[in-house]
This record gives C-alpha cells, structure tokens and sequence, in this order.
C-alpha cells in the first residue's frame, strides 16, 4: 500500500516538457497531479479516483471528447495551440469548463486551480 496521497487532477498531455510544467502548477496550487499517457489511462483513473481537475491537451490524437465531458463531474480544461479554432471549438462544443490556448494555461493554471 503506497503512503502517496491519491491524484485530484489528471493530465493528459503528449509535451513531457509541458506536462511538467503544468505538474508544478498543480501542486503550487495544493493538489495531486497524475499523468495519463492516453484517454484509456484517463478513463481508468477517473473511475478510481474523486478527481476535482482533468486537464487534456486538445492534440491528444483519438481524443473522444463527449466520453471525457460525460466520465468526470471534475472541472474540464482543454488546450492547445490558438490557431487550432477548430480543436478549441470542439471542446466548448462538448462542454469543457475552461478552453484555453497554450500561452493562457501557461500563464493562468495557477490562478485557475486557485478559483
């Protein structure tokens, strides 16, 4: 048995480097991040743990984004790069709480997890 407090928030990006990034801005904010390698590994922790956060980066290939609005009560945030109006439009449409380009999560997770 792990001595690890269980994650609140899910992060499914495919930037190691950006998906570190958003790790520190979670745990500033007081809360335990996990990384999902896919919206397989998503779904699974989503049925397993209370999240409160899932954070997706919209360039996940194979993305279902209704499954991921209907498998969570959690806050949706998506994002990815600002001339992707399509991708964005596509997580408003299925009801994300936060659609954001990647120079405004980047900017604004902390003071968005600290809402």
């Amino acid at each position: 048995m792990s001595d690890r407090p269980a994650p609140n928030v899910l992060i499914l990006c495919k930037d190691l480097m950006f998906s570190s990034q958003l790790n520190g801005a979670v745990q500033r904010a007081g809360l335990v991040p996990q990384t999902c390698l896919g919206q397989i590994t998503l779904t699974q922790a989503l049925s397993q743990h209370e999240i409160q956060w899932v954070i997706i980066d919209l360039e996940t290939e194979k993305l279902d984004l209704e499954a991921l609005r209907s498998a969570t009560t959690g806050k949706l945030v998506g994002f990815g790069p600002h001339v992707h109006t399509a991708k964005l439009g596509a997580a408003q449409e299925a009801g994300f709480d936060f659609v954001l380009s990647r120079g405004q999560i980047s900017r604004g997770l902390d003071q968005l997890l600290g809402s």
